[in-house]
């Protein structure tokens, strides 16, 4: 009686190979790939969509109850000695998650039909401190809040001009009151007085 001789593991690997086909290999090599590329870009963005929530950024300005954008513009319609004193003003409101910090500058002055700009030359700063001394009526401004907190907070920019009967100095009372009466019998439509001003608001790193 006759024994099979029992085939090895290697040889048995070896016969199978021998009869499965190459494209059959190869097909199953590809789908394979297929597979793990698939589980690779389905585990990407499952990966890439678990974010670190981003805090919102809402920044509200209003004037007179009107949304406006951050370049504001202030007429004072006339000038003159005893004039009724001119107030007008801008509140930002925070409605972000992000504490903010509020700023103004001067963009640009037109007093009586001549236009003042902010450059190199003459900054904001300059500016402002001009409108506050260098005339007899005065502009002034004010800012309630330079940070604003998240949510709730808010700060109002105001504008002030005021030019009384007696500003100190009758040179230039007589002067620009003469001038003032002069633009607009020219220009009756016209303010005396107009401004840009930017208002800008930026995330305070808490």
């Amino acid at each position: 009686m006759s024994s099979k001789k029992k085939l090895t593991i290697f040889e048995i690997l070896k016969i199978v190979f021998k009869r499965v086909r190459l494209s059959t290999l190869i097909l199953l090599v590809i789908t394979l790939s297929s597979t793990t590329f698939a589980w690779f870009i389905y585990a990407t963005k499952v990966s890439t969509g678990i974010t670190a929530h981003i805090d919102a950024w809402d920044i509200m300005f209003t004037q007179a109850n009107t949304p406006v954008e951050e370049y504001i513009s202030f007429n004072i319609p006339s000038i003159r000695p005893g004039m009724p004193n001119y107030t007008d003003s801008v509140t930002a409101y925070n409605r972000g998650e992000r504490d903010a910090e509020i700023s103004y500058e001067i963009v640009s002055v037109k007093i009586l039909g001549t236009l003042y700009t902010t450059d190199d030359v003459l900054t904001s700063t300059q500016m402002i401190n001009n409108l506050a001394h260098n005339y007899p009526f005065k502009i002034t401004f004010d800012l309630t809040n330079e940070d604003i907190d998240a949510t709730t907070g808010s700060s109002t920019f105001t504008i002030y001009a005021e030019w009384p009967f007696e500003s100190g100095n009758d040179e230039l009372d007589t002067y620009w009151g003469n001038k003032s009466y002069q633009y607009h019998a020219d220009y009756p439509d016209e303010p005396s007085i107009e401004m840009t001003i930017k208002i800008s608001a930026i995330q305070i790193n808490n």
